[in-house]
């Protein structure tokens, strides 16, 4: 098969790259027009901006003027007038003639004359004038000096003013040049009233206003160096943004000339697995319906193969993505190999494989080339952390006796496949009407189980775990039952698995940890001393990300100490993520729960992990306690597990002791802790209790 099937290859016409082409320069050309105006707008408007605040810049100079020459007069008025020399600058003033204080002499001799406020502020404006070029006058609706009187611009200022407006000012063109003026009122204060009362003013009235102008043509220059760094940074600006699309443009010519490729690569993993390069579930439902729907001889037959990899979320966990992802490589490649020219193989996700076998004329002819393909795939893989073995479970189903359809075949396949991994050593499983049933009887068990936890239809037992040492009874498991309404007391057996495949385990966990701590609560309320009750924890409840403030929950609501808790996890889920396992490990731990390893030994584990988590008990599986002493591996294993959990300081407590000869093998070698019918089955709490308190706490048969 090549990379890129003849089927998915495609090659645009001319024409159309022709039109594509002229699409790109009329975007181009609006771009750069739609670019253009906006850089020009943006010009006009910052000029608009660079103009308004130097304005506003010019304006404060007017009003700071006014300011300062509003709080001389205020300084003078205060004071009645100051007293300056007499000379050609600083004649007496006509118009304070009728004051008999005007001139006065000292005893020097020197002639002194009153100045007033506006005497005054005459002055300062003509200073202000040869200094700073700022020009300013005093002028009123009804002046005494001829001086003072407005001209058009002041005095519709002025009106201004006496109709409320506290400033005026106003950009006016004289000749050439832009003059701002600025009018401010003079209000009469009471300093002021000894002088002009008798002139008709009152306190707090307009008696005029102060008028400055400022020349604006230097301001103007001061920002033309700005206007002009404004225009040549728009012009820069433009040309770096048509720069920019000639660039896009091309670049945009460039995807044209690979748009073709990507659209292939693209329909090509529409179909095929980017990283097997097998051809994936779209292309096997295409495949098999055409092979379904051809004319056939009946005796010809079309085999579904699902091949499940047994544990590789795990192995790729453990191993790393990389490593993960060249095994699956291997794989595919090997059950190329093993089907060989007679099918295909296809690649679903998540380790599932499935093999089209469209030639065949008898089961067993399919049945061949799945253990074929299996042998070929269970060869030892070499990656860089050595040899690692896959295995996995078949699942088949033909057509038509399965299934006329693609849907209906591949869904027995799945059935078969699901009846080969719950079985003892049967990898391969063909599809029967049986297992048909049996589907659909997990379907009808998964409703009622969903229905048990709310009509609470599940209940409790405690299996005694005992002391090697003294024969006390140091603690219980908690193991669920359910009451089924027709089939009766079902063990856990017949529903965990179901419930951690239609996600049911979750809930599940929670009751029975709800259930013990409030058996345990009865129990103190009794005052009643029991040991402490191991609950197991799924796999997917421990990942749970709310565990530790779950079980803090259960225990504050519940008022028990987290010592009277023991919690048993999978070393398998502790081996998902050893990260994670680490950090909820440690929250648990420091809660002051106790912690043990559920059936240790089992998964693919690195025993360095042991050190690193805050353990307290390992537990032997019963698989290996079962051929004890007999099987010199089981004996083998045992022995090691007790070393360890000795040489680490934990306790090892074995699982599944029925028979004396368990009991006295275990016990030689040292293993601190026993469960299993040999002492007691699983007694209800009641049971539980009196069993506790008795002294025949251990039901050993010796010979």
């Amino acid at each position: 098969m090549s990379s890129f099937p003849k089927s998915v290859r495609s090659q645009e016409p001319g024409p159309a790259r022709r039109k594509g082409s002229r699409s790109r320069r009329f975007l181009i050309l609006g771009l750069a027009g739609l670019w253009t105006l906006l850089l020009v707008w943006g010009l006009f408007w910052n000029l608009e901006r660079l103009r308004e605040n130097t304005l506003a810049l010019a304006t404060a100079q007017a009003r700071t003027f006014a300011d300062h020459v509003l709080v001389y007069r205020h300084w003078n008025a205060k004071h009645g007038g100051i007293y300056v020399e007499v000379s050609d600058s600083t004649p007496p003033n006509p118009y304070l003639a009728d004051l008999p204080e005007r001139d006065l002499r000292t005893p020097s001799g020197r002639q002194l004359t009153m100045v007033n406020p506006a005497y005054m502020m005459r002055e300062i404006f003509s200073l202000e004038k040869q200094m700073y070029g700022l020009s300013g006058r005093i002028t009123a609706l009804h002046p005494l000096n001829p001086d003072n009187v407005p001209d058009s611009w002041e005095m519709s200022a002025l009106l201004a003013l006496v109709e409320g407006s506290s400033e005026v000012s106003d950009v006016v063109q004289v000749g050439d040049r832009e003059i701002l003026r600025l009018m401010r009122p003079l209000l009469m204060e009471a300093e002021c009233l000894f002088c002009h009362a008798h002139h008709g003013y009152g306190l707090g009235e307009i008696r005029g206003g102060l008028s400055t102008q400022v020349d604006l043509q230097p301001w103007w220059a001061i920002g033309r160096a700005h206007r002009w760094g404004l225009g040549g940074g728009a012009l820069l600006l433009w040309l770096l943004g048509l720069a920019a699309l000639g660039a896009g443009e091309r670049q945009l010519r460039r995807q044209e000339n690979r748009r073709l490729r990507l659209e292939e690569n693209l329909r090509y993993l529409e179909h095929f697995d980017s990283l097997t390069g097998l051809a994936n579930q779209s292309q096997f439902f295409g495949k098999l319906d055409l092979f379904l729907k051809q004319r056939r001889a009946p005796e010809d037959l079309v085999a579904v193969v699902l091949l499940d990899l047994e544990d590789f979320r795990r192995i790729n966990n453990a191993l790393g993505r990389s490593q993960g992802d060249q095994l699956l490589r291997i794989g595919a490649q090997r059950l190329r190999v093993g089907v060989g020219e007679f099918g295909w193989v296809f690649y679903f996700g998540n380790g599932v494989f499935a093999l089209l076998l469209p030639f065949v004329q008898q089961a067993d002819e399919a049945g061949s080339i799945a253990y074929r393909a299996l042998a070929e795939l269970e060869r030892p893989c070499l990656v860089d952390q050595g040899d690692v073995h896959l295995s996995a479970h078949c699942g088949l189903a033909l057509a038509p006796r399965d299934g006329i359809t693609a849907a209906d075949v591949l869904r027995h396949a799945e059935i078969a496949l699901h009846a080969a991994k719950a079985g003892q050593g049967e990898r391969v499983r063909f599809f029967n009407r049986d297992l048909g049933f049996q589907a659909v009887e997990r379907v009808q068990l998964e409703v009622d189980l969903r229905k048990a936890l709310e009509r609470d239809e599940l209940f409790v037992l405690y299996q005694p775990q005992i002391e090697a040492e003294s024969g006390a009874v140091k603690g219980a498991e908690a193991l669920v039952r359910w009451r089924h309404p027709t089939r009766g007391i079902l063990g856990p057996d017949r529903f965990i698995a179901l419930a951690e495949t239609s996600g049911l385990i979750v809930p599940l966990g929670e009751w029975v940890l709800w259930a013990v701590c409030r058996q345990i609560r009865r129990w103190r309320e009794q005052n009643l001393e029991v040991p402490p009750i191991a609950v197991n924890l799924a796999a997917a409840q421990f990942r749970q990300g709310n565990l530790a403030s779950l079980l803090a929950r259960i225990l504050e609501e519940t008022g028990i100490a987290a010592s009277c808790l023991s919690l048993e996890v999978t070393e398998s889920a502790l081996m998902y993520d050893l990260e994670q396992a680490r950090s909820i490990l440690g929250q648990l731990r420091s809660m002051g729960l106790h912690l043990a390893v559920d059936d240790f030994g089992t998964g693919y584990s690195s025993l360095s992990y042991l050190k690193n988590f805050p353990l307290d008990c390992l537990k032997i599986d019963r698989a290996f306690v079962r051929d004890l002493p007999g099987d010199a591996g089981s004996a083998a294993i045992v022995t090691a597990v007790v070393a360890l959990g000795r040489s680490l300081g934990l306790l090892t407590l074995a699982e599944g002791v029925d028979a004396p000869a368990q009991y006295e093998f275990l016990r030689q070698a040292g293993c601190t802790r026993f469960q299993g019918f040999l002492f007691s089955e699983p007694l209800s709490a009641a049971e539980f209790i009196r069993r506790l308190h008795s002294r025949d706490a251990r039901r050993i048969v010796y010979n």
